[in-house]
């Protein structure tokens, strides 16, 4: 016989563990995850030995004024923010020798990011949590809508579960990709999964971390713009505390260019790039972390790699139910207002709850 559950949410990235961590004080619920880890996208590792020491790989700003559920979970949580350091100038590069340099207001001036990084919500939301409900490296397979019955591969096991309700806390694109429905999804769904790019996939970050921040001695913000690349984006991204400092970059290449070049090229692409911004202190580097999510099968494929990027947005008049309305979709992906922000995968949990008769949003005591 499987394991039963009232609710089990498949995917333990923000939206997933929202959605547990509303539920499980009064409902039998579970969530599995793929991965070993927990958090999704939400990847702050440290960069240095003191707590608060990390830096975000995936999703790093927050805007309090704009997104109201994360600002009232920030509230509940007792996390706390620090303004994006946006003092002095910016520099927009057109080629390697027309660089030029700007006053003025930053475009990150209103921006904010989270003390130990946006990982310190996914420690606060799972730390209010009983470990034994969230099952890791635990890969999800195939699911019976009519008895909502899941199989599952487990380290290496066959496991199986049910439920009276299942919450799909996935990208569109994975959930199409790695899961086999009996019967299977509808045409219209399918392709609605097809057309809705998942968020970070075909990004890549580059962080230099450093002991000195030199930018700032040039009376430079560390933003930077490059139409020449590689990379296209680069601000400061060190972390609040300041034990280190650190440049964190967008590569402006695509997913598909970057799989035509070695990583050791493409760093000493960068480097060479750091060196004309910057000049010489730019090159006494104290570590290089590359996250390239395009490689990542757990976020990316083949569909984010070969189709261009954009936010998504999936209609309101897309239906976000499945079978008999027992599995709904959650995910920042399937966000009515904030698709692809971390705001999303708060709205989608709330609105899939709402669909399943658990209604629940953040309210402060």
């Amino acid at each position: 016989m499987p394991e039963h559950h009232s609710i089990i949410i498949i995917g333990a990235g923000l939206s997933g563990l929202y959605a547990a961590w509303q539920l499980h004080e009064q409902n039998d619920v579970i969530l599995l995850e793929a991965q070993s880890r927990i958090g999704g996208r939400i990847l702050s590792p440290k960069i240095g030995e003191q707590k608060n020491s990390n830096i975000d790989l995936g999703p790093a700003w927050c805007w309090p004024q704009l997104q109201p559920r994360l600002q009232r979970l920030s509230q509940k949580l007792n996390l706390k923010t620090f303004n994006q350091y946006t003092h002095g100038d910016m520099l927009y590069e057109i080629s390697p020798d027309n660089i030029q340099r700007y006053g003025g207001q930053s475009s990150h001036n209103q921006s904010f990011r989270f003390i130990g990084g946006c990982e310190s919500i996914i420690n606060a939301l799972s730390n209010d949590i009983n470990e034994s409900i969230i099952h890791t490296n635990t890969q999800v397979v195939s699911i019976d809508q009519n008895s909502n019955r899941i199989k599952a591969i487990s380290h290496g096991e066959e496991k199986h579960y049910s439920a009276d309700q299942i919450i799909l806390a996935l990208p569109l694109r994975i959930l199409e990709q790695n899961i086999n429905f009996t019967p299977a999804l509808n045409a219209n769904l399918i392709q609605q999964c097809k057309d809705t790019p998942t968020w970070m996939a075909g990004h890549c970050k580059i962080i230099f971390s450093y002991d000195n921040p030199f930018w700032r001695d040039q009376n430079l913000s560390g933003e930077v713009f490059s139409r020449y690349g590689p990379m296209s984006e680069i601000y400061d991204g060190s972390p609040e505390n300041e034990e280190v400092f650190a440049l964190t970059s967008f590569v402006g290449l695509s997913a598909q260019q970057r799989l035509q070049i070695k990583s050791e090229q493409l760093i000493t692409a960068c480097k060479a790039q750091l060196l004309r911004l910057f000049g010489e202190d730019s090159q006494n580097i104290k570590d290089i972390v590359v996250k390239d999510w395009s490689v990542d099968n757990h976020t990316s494929t083949e569909l984010d790699i070969s189709t261009p990027a954009h936010h998504p947005q999936l209609s309101e008049n897309t239906s976000r139910s499945l079978a008999n309305g027992n599995i709904v979709l959650a995910g920042t992906e399937t966000a009515i207002e904030h698709g692809g922000y971390l705001e999303g995968a708060l709205e989608s949990a709330e609105l899939a709850l709402s669909l399943l008769g658990k209604n629940q949003s953040i309210t402060l005591d």
